[in-house]
C-alpha cells in the first residue's frame, strides 16, 4: 500500500526500478557495510527521496503539498513502528524477567 501511494509505482518500469535500487542498498548495507540498518527504514528513506527528487526536477506540474503528506504519513507509521519495538523490548525487560539482567 505504501508503494502504490507512490508517483508512478503503478507502472512497471518505476516499479523496477525501485525494487533495483532497494536490493542494490541493501545488498551494500549487508556485505560491504558494518553499520546496522533496518530494511524497512531503507525502503521508506528510497521512497521518500523518490517522490521529493520528482517533486523537485518537476516542479510546474508536482507540487510539494502532495509530497509532505505522503512524507508524513510515512515517518508516523515509522516511528509508531519504532514505538512499538521499544515498548516491547522494555516489557518484556522490565515486567516479564526482571531479574534478567542481573
Amino acid at each position: 500500500k505504501i508503494v502504490l501511494e507512490k508517483t508512478g509505482s503503478r507502472f512497471m518500469r518505476s516499479a523496477t526500478f525501485i525494487d533495483l535500487v532497494y536490493a542494490a542498498l541493501l545488498i551494500y548495507f549487508k556485505e560491504l557495510n558494518s553499520i546496522p540498518m533496518s530494511t524497512t527504514w531503507v525502503f521508506v528513506g528510497l521512497l521518500t527521496g523518490r517522490e521529493l527528487a520528482i517533486a523537485t526536477a518537476n516542479r510546474a506540474q508536482y507540487n510539494f503539498g502532495y509530497v509532505f503528506p505522503l512524507v508524513g504519513k510515512d515517518f508516523l507509521k515509522m516511528m509508531l513502528g519504532l514505538a512499538v519495538s521499544v515498548a516491547l523490548v522494555v516489557s518484556i525487560h522490565y515486567l516479564i524477567d526482571p531479574g534478567m539482567g542481573e
